[in-house]
């Protein structure tokens, strides 16, 4: 009866092992389960991976087989009963390692560390912080210049003669502010994943009405504006697809050379609808190509300024393009100039 029993017992936590095992086999967080002497009595392969060494240590030291020093320190301090966590460099990224001590009846019998993977996370920390700060330089440069013309008008060091060119330039600065906070709440829309209005619209029509609107400043300075392309009706919101096109085709005139030309080609592939913007303007180098998207990254941050670009622009493409399921490709060479093309499902 005993045999029985014992064997009962024995065929039950087999199986619960085999249950665990497969349980942490599959996880892609590092577990390492030790005892109270930093024996190791089971480690799944992610934590193998990412401390880079054997799985036959199961029975060894801890100590002897992790050779990283920061988190053999973490289990030390587990194992003295207080639980320990920091974030380490291990394969692949940035970890959070946390040891905790297992207790029993007030004495430690064990250590469970975890390897957690926050590379994302700080990732998104740093680029929160980078546009934290982005924002708050491009907010204070034009605050800064309305207050010192409200200054100088209110102190009235200004000459009457010289009173409409310091109210213009509080004016623009303004106009500028309401372009940024616009920019800032429509990406914002686009993090948040705000729900929009799908509609059946036509990318033609939608390239048209956005190539006029950059018409007066492409005129000023002499580019030629081109559209071709057939009716190109899909299921999209409108507000985004015209903003896409417009920052696109906006970019191409204000980073175009005098007597330069824009040329906007939509056309319907199969199940996808394509635009592309194309220009002969300055380009872009290889080097900056894979960061124009990011938020507030300008090439020519003197040139942006002077043509009142707020630096979002592109992000703004990006996410937007993101939202709507849709792709987008860059082709550029310094000097001779640029096409972006955006690639559409017809159907939602």
């Amino acid at each position: 009866s005993q045999q029985v029993q014992l064997r009962a017992q024995s065929q039950e936590l087999r199986q619960k092992q085999k249950e665990f095992n497969t349980v942490t086999r599959s996880l892609s967080e590092g577990l390492v389960l030790m005892n109270s002497s930093g024996t190791v009595l089971s480690i799944n392969p992610a934590a193998t991976r990412l401390l880079e060494i054997t799985p036959n240590c199961l029975g060894a030291d801890f100590g002897v087989a992790n050779r990283n020093a920061a988190i053999s320190a973490l289990v030390e301090k587990a194992l003295t009963g207080e639980k320990a966590e920091e974030n380490v460099a291990l394969t692949g990224g940035e970890y959070l390692a946390a040891a905790s001590p297992v207790r029993s009846d007030g004495t430690v019998f064990g250590v469970v560390l975890l390897l957690f993977d926050v590379t994302q996370k700080q990732k998104a920390e740093a680029l929160r912080r980078e546009f934290t700060a982005n924002v708050s330089h491009e907010l204070k440069t034009p605050l800064q210049s309305i207050i010192g013309s409200a200054d100088l008008i209110e102190s009235g060091h200004v000459k009457p003669e010289d009173m409409p060119r310091f109210i213009g330039h509080i004016k623009t600065d303004a106009a500028r502010l309401v372009s940024l906070v616009s920019d800032i709440i429509r990406l914002s829309q686009l993090d948040e994943n705000t729900e929009m209005n799908w509609e059946n619209v036509d990318a033609l029509s939608i390239a048209k009405e956005a190539l006029e609107m950059v018409g007066p400043i492409a005129e000023s300075r002499n580019i030629s504006l081109t559209i071709k392309g057939e009716p190109a009706p899909l299921t999209s919101v409108h507000k985004l697809l015209y903003d896409i096109i417009y920052n696109l085709c906006d970019n191409a005139v204000k980073y175009n050379k005098e007597g330069g030309f824009v040329k906007v080609n939509v056309k319907t592939a199969g199940d996808k609808v394509q635009v592309a913007v194309s220009d002969n303007g300055v380009g872009i180098a290889p080097a900056d190509q894979s960061r124009v998207f990011e938020r507030f990254y300008r090439v020519d941050k003197s040139h942006s300024r002077e043509s009142g670009g707020t630096g979002l622009g592109l992000s703004i493409v990006k996410h937007a393009v993101a939202y709507l399921k849709g792709s987008i490709s860059l082709e550029s060479t310094l000097g001779k100039g640029t096409t972006i093309t955006i690639s559409f499902p017809t159907e939602k």
